[in-house]
């Protein structure tokens, strides 16, 4: 409860400045000409822009290759526990010799220290995975939204609109009711993607083949 109630006066607070705003930019400009605004999905272009795609293609195999590696530390961690139990095991069977138990209790010590030094090893490269994956991820989305950024402001301008508000759904309702008519979603990925690789354009549903069957006629009545 208490943090819905947070985040109600957190959208609260930011409608009430964003009013304060709009009341001030509007009153500047009162007296010279109205006050244009669009809207734009930065959610819905962000997620049909070919580069956010090409994106998390880079990030898909980045991850990949640090789980190939990381997996080939944890079957050497794994083998480093199968011998350190078989050395462990031979070094208390009575039936062997004193000398070999000695010797393979030697080796089982020396074994439980590569296994310390291998797990410190894993760890450190796990941690430094993730580090590399939330850096990379972060970077990425820094560089479309910059991209996302230019574009919009490129056609705001040119259709002479004085602010542009996101209309995402998880952008605090900062907007409330849009007829559409000043929506710059579509438009702005059609420019993002104008020159999209193959791999990377937008799939168009197929089209059915050939024309619809025509209705058969009924037969006629027996007389």
């Amino acid at each position: 409860m208490k943090k819905i109630t947070t985040m109600i006066h957190s959208r609260l607070a930011k409608l009430a400045t964003i009013a304060a705003a709009l009341a001030a930019f509007t009153g500047a400009v009162h007296a010279q000409e109205a006050l244009k605004i669009a809207i734009m999905d930065i959610e819905k272009v962000r997620a049909s822009y070919w580069k956010t795609q090409m994106s998390m293609k880079q990030v898909a195999e980045r991850d990949a290759d640090f789980k190939k590696v990381e997996q080939g530390m944890l079957d050497d961690l794994r083998q480093i526990v199968e011998d350190f139990n078989r050395l462990a095991q031979s070094a208390q069977d009575p039936a062997n010799s004193e000398a070999k138990r000695e010797a393979d209790a030697k080796q089982a010590r020396v074994k439980e220290a590569d296994h310390r030094q291998a797990k410190a090893r894993h760890t450190e490269y796990l941690q430094g995975a993730q580090r590399t994956m939330r850096d990379m991820t972060a970077r990425l989305s820094r560089a479309r939204l910059e991209e996302i950024r230019e574009v919009a402001s490129v056609k705001a301008k040119q259709a002479g609109y004085d602010i542009v508000f996101n209309a995402s759904e998880n952008s605090l309702g900062v907007v409330v009711y849009s007829s559409g008519k000043n929506d710059l979603t579509d438009e702005i990925i059609t420019e993002l993607n104008k020159d999209a690789p193959e791999e990377f354009k937008p799939k168009k549903p197929a089209a059915a083949d050939g024309p619809p069957p025509a209705a058969t006629a009924p037969a006629p009545a027996e007389k």
